[in-house]
């Protein structure tokens, strides 16, 4: 039985992290067995050694830094090696290079989330999650035939059926995102863009899910902006489907994103979403069809675009329905895991 290494760099959550949990259960949904390598302290590490042959924990895994990053990929290697892996994958380009050096003969794939795409070249393969990213890897002369596109999977075989939304509280609208609180994460934009709402006299909540290090700079914009008192900061979600079903409309309000897993979570839960026009979003959602999209930046358009929502349920209910067959028919387990796990086994050394 094919055996593959799945190092992941990250101890918290996020879209990277699911993407790597998900990559666990694709391979056991294939026959294939995985060891997960992944940092100290790592959040989830119980759910990756209940989908793993074996879990090795790297101390400094998730740390950068020139002077590290060697020792760090001879730890990689070594893990990989040292529990009898035939093909190693990272889920960042950090460690490629490195990676390669210490690996001899087993060969390196790499799932491109993001980054600086230099890092990436190195590897014998890499599994990329738009597009525009294939296309940048190939303009610096990575070989066509080994970089790939897969969208990233929801984790499940089906969804329920859809199921029209009724006001969680009547008379007011939920709106909600559930994302880390960092810098490109726009969380400040959907504030703005909600103090502004609200400045409309529209009668509206916000809920915030997640944590990170913009958590108080954002608590602050809230109460500058005088809307703290309908601002909720709900903290890390342990039951992510009981928050998306307290919403009535769904925000990606993304800086910059490579794919955007809170989409497809928000359309199987037949939530209505906005979103920004970055990178990720651009592939999954289509404009006026399946959700509705707003320029980066930009909270008086995404204001509009909420309030649009608010006062045409009827627009609000055709989007969130064709925004749920979409993902079923594009992003479950039965359609992605093969395809995913049948690109990484493609891998081999480079000549």
């Amino acid at each position: 039985m094919t055996c593959v290494a799945v190092c992941c760099p990250i101890r918290t959550g996020g879209g990277v992290t699911e993407a790597f949990l998900t990559s666990l259960d694709m391979f056991a949904s294939q026959g294939v067995e995985t060891i997960a390598i992944v940092p100290e302290g790592f959040k989830f590490e119980e759910r990756a050694r209940a989908r793993s042959k074996a879990l090795v924990t790297v101390a400094g895994l998730e740390q950068g830094g020139a002077l590290r990053t060697p020792l760090i990929a001879h730890r990689i290697a070594t893990a990989a090696k040292e529990n009898g892996a035939d093909i190693l994958l990272l889920n960042n380009g950090r460690h490629v290079r490195w990676v390669k050096r210490f690996a001899g003969k087993m060969p390196v794939a790499v799932i491109y989330h993001g980054g600086k795409i230099d890092r990436f070249v190195s590897a014998d393969r890499v599994i990329t999650i738009n597009d525009d990213q294939r296309g940048f890897l190939i303009s610096r002369g990575y070989p066509k035939d080994r970089v790939v596109v897969v969208d990233n999977a929801l984790p499940v075989n089906e969804m329920p059926p859809y199921a029209a939304r009724t006001p969680r509280e009547p008379g007011t609208t939920i709106i909600g995102t559930l994302r880390l609180l960092e810098p490109a994460k726009g969380v400040d934009i959907l504030i703005r863009a909600f103090a502004a709402l609200i400045g409309q006299g529209v009668s509206a909540k916000l809920r915030i899910g997640s944590s990170g290090s913009e958590e108080a700079a954002l608590k602050a914009l809230a109460a500058a902006l005088g809307v703290a008192n309908t601002v909720e900061f709900c903290g890390w979600i342990g039951d992510k489907q009981a928050f998306y079903d307290s919403l009535d409309l769904y925000v990606l309000p993304s800086r910059f994103e490579e794919w955007g897993i809170g989409i497809v979570e928000a359309n199987a839960a037949s939530l209505p979403v906005v979103a920004t026009a970055c990178l990720g979003p651009k592939r999954i959602l289509v404009n006026e069809e399946t959700g509705l999209m707003v320029p980066v930046e930009d909270p008086d358009a995404m204001a509009k675009a909420l309030k649009r929502l608010i006062d045409d349920p009827a627009l609000a209910e055709r989007l969130a329905r064709a925004g749920h067959q979409r993902c079923a028919e594009r992003y479950l387990f039965p359609t992605i895991a093969p395809l995913y796990v049948g690109e990484v086994l493609k891998t081999t050394l480079r000549t």
